[in-house]
């Protein structure tokens, strides 16, 4: 991906005259764009305007330095010192550059308190925070993964910050002042936060007034939910600053669409007991929305159903003409009854937290096939649920091409790659992204009918274990192709 300079303005004087071609709808799956987080993180974290940088080496850590390049085999251990006061509250990011670490912290009597790793793979932050209670020598120590599917060797910076006592104060007080919102089971205050950024941006002279809007305003205000979705999509206050600039007209037409989710309430519910009926081990999630950057409708965490609440409102009725002829203005321009993508997008993210990841070691690997079932049977889970889902362009143009799809993706059945499949806005032109979502979808919905016990049937998809057994199973494809001839690269 080539990187394009913006021309910095003011973002209440509209547009920048550069910019990344379609970054909104990119996933943050190349390295360049989870460098980039780490550069602008960084960026809201300096000393007197300046950030110390430093070639790491093996030795001490100082707050207020950026560490940068150090190079790590995935048969080494890199342990530092850091010298902590006791009270003083620090901040620590390792940035994995190529290789997947774990972080590792010990306290002055050699006792681990923290241990750190985010699904993010060999690319993006391992973070946490620190509040002292000792004061003394800790250890920072660095744990590559070994195993067979290890990558050899990689690079990762580490930086470090101690918070000032008006920082500290800060953030003690809007700790408190989230102590209600964050006990609920729907949390939806991360809307007001971002809306109070937004109408801040009038006063904003600068483009470093207009990130410090957001960042004050929205993100270090954010909830527990919110702060898992920061975490797992990575937005910053500089994304926030660049997209509203960009796309101006849609999230000012947005705005009242989102204060429909504090309605909500009532719709999870209803969500939950239907989910329950059709699966009685059924767990309820707490769920949070938020306004992200038009590159994700929703995700989860451990404890959260995280919904891009943007997203999820966006109808036809909303102004899309910033977005015309993208595939993800497709996607916004969805159904006018704003109450029932809300649905939608609940029961398709509660299905994920129900899923259980526990393939079978003796079962065939097939990379593809399980990602598109494991997103294809939220769809599905999730339209039984629901009584309708969030994939309806997909599925009309699925039903219109359905033996010409599965003799294409059968033919990748078991490939490595997804990206011809999934979560390619940014790939595809010709036709809707997701597509792998409706093959899923198609699978899961045979198999279901093709069973007596369709509770069971629910549980199978959940806890599927060969994905190539389940298909087998379903019987689809065999009006297109004989299944028992598919390969797989």
């Amino acid at each position: 991906m080539q990187f394009i300079p913006y021309f910095y303005q003011p973002v209440h004087k509209q547009v920048p005259v550069f910019l990344l071609a379609d970054i909104f709808v990119l996933h943050f799956k190349t390295r360049f764009m989870k460098y980039l987080f780490f550069i602008l993180l960084i960026s809201c974290y300096t000393v007197n305007g300046q950030v110390v940088q430093k070639k790491l080496d093996k030795g001490s850590l100082m707050p207020g330095t950026e560490y940068t390049e150090a190079a790590l085999t995935k048969h080494d251990t890199h342990r530092y010192t850091v010298q902590v006061d006791k009270g003083g509250q620090y901040e620590f990011y390792v940035m994995q550059k190529g290789i997947d670490i774990m972080v590792k912290f010990y306290n002055p009597a050699g006792k681990a308190i923290v241990e750190k790793d985010s699904p993010n793979g060999t690319a993006g932050p391992e973070n946490f925070e620190l509040n002292a209670t000792d004061k003394g020598t800790y250890i920072l120590e660095i744990i590559p993964f070994s195993d067979a599917g290890a990558v050899d060797s990689g690079k990762y910076s580490v930086f470090l910050k101690k918070l000032t006592r008006e920082q500290v104060k800060r953030k003690t007080a809007i700790k408190l002042e989230l102590a209600e919102e964050n006990k609920k089971n729907v949390l939806t205050l991360d809307i007001d936060h971002f809306w109070d950024a937004f109408d801040h941006l009038e006063k904003c002279k600068t483009f470093k007034d207009s990130v410090r809007s957001f960042q004050e305003r929205y993100i270090d205000k954010a909830t527990d939910g919110f702060l898992d979705f920061l975490s797992l999509r990575r937005f910053t206050a500089e994304e926030y600053t660049r997209i509203v600039a960009r796309f101006p007209k849609f999230y000012n037409s947005i705005r009242a669409n989102t204060y429909e989710v504090k309605k909500a309430v009532p719709l999870i519910e209803e969500v939950f007991a239907g989910f329950k009926k059709l699966y009685p081990g059924f767990k309820p999630f707490k769920v949070c929305f938020a306004i992200g950057t038009i590159r994700t409708g929703g995700t989860t965490s451990k404890d959260f159903v995280l919904i891009g609440t943007e997203i999820t409102t966006s109808t036809k009725n909303n102004d899309l003409t910033e977005l015309i002829n993208t595939a993800m203005g497709k996607v916004l321009a969805g159904d006018s009854d704003v109450v029932q993508k809300i649905k939608n997008i609940i029961a398709h993210e509660c299905v994920h937290t129900q899923q259980l990841f526990a393939p079978d070691s003796t079962a065939e690997k097939c990379d593809l096939l399980y990602a598109s079932l494991m997103e294809g049977s939220c769809d599905f889970i999730g339209e039984l649920v629901a009584g309708n889902q969030i994939n309806k362009a997909t599925q009309e143009y699925g039903n219109a091409h359905e033996a010409a799809l599965w003799k294409e993706f059968s033919s990748e059945l078991c490939n490595k790659s997804i990206d011809n499949w999934l979560y390619n806005y940014s790939l595809v032109k010709d036709r809707p992204a997701d597509l792998g979502y409706y093959i899923g979808y198609k699978i899961c919905q045979a198999y279901y009918n093709r069973q007596a016990d369709k509770q069971q049937a629910i549980t199978d998809m959940l806890e599927m274990k060969d994905p190539k057994k389940f298909l087998e199973l379903s019987g689809y494809g065999k009006n297109f192709s004989r299944i028992e001839n598919i390969g797989g690269n």
